[in-house]
């Protein structure tokens, strides 16, 4: 996956990549999830970033954070600072969800979490 070094955290309408830092040593290929931010990458990173914690089962409601507790569980509560973030294009918002079916089918990632998942063996 190319990465489009000309957009930033303020960018809309961007695809981005997490990938997971504690599969990368762990495993050949770490696990990633695709995500898609319409408004502004910031703003989408800041929504998963708060459902980091345990009270009232917040991690269920960011497929990030819920990535982290259940592959992670000894290195949950450490906020985004798991993944590497990657912005990997633009287009316009009503076609951001077909980009990001489009990445997840070029990589022929294994969707079994919500836009994301690991390579297919």
């Amino acid at each position: 996956v190319a990465l489009d070094r000309t957009l930033n955290c303020g960018s809309a309408g961007v695809m981005c990549l997490f990938v997971c830092r504690h599969c990368c040593g762990e495993r050949e290929t770490p696990e990633f999830c695709f995500g898609r931010a319409v408004d502004g990458l910031r703003e989408r990173v800041n929504g998963h970033r708060a459902h980091f914690g345990t009270g009232n089962f917040e991690y269920e409601r960011s497929a990030l954070a819920l990535r982290v507790f259940e592959g992670h569980p000894d290195r949950f509560g450490g906020d985004l600072e798991g993944f590497h973030l990657c912005v990997i294009g633009s287009t316009r918002p009503q076609d951001l969800e077909r980009a990001e079916d489009c990445f997840v089918w070029n990589t022929r990632a294994d969707t079994l979490a919500l836009g994301g998942g690991r390579p297919v063996e």
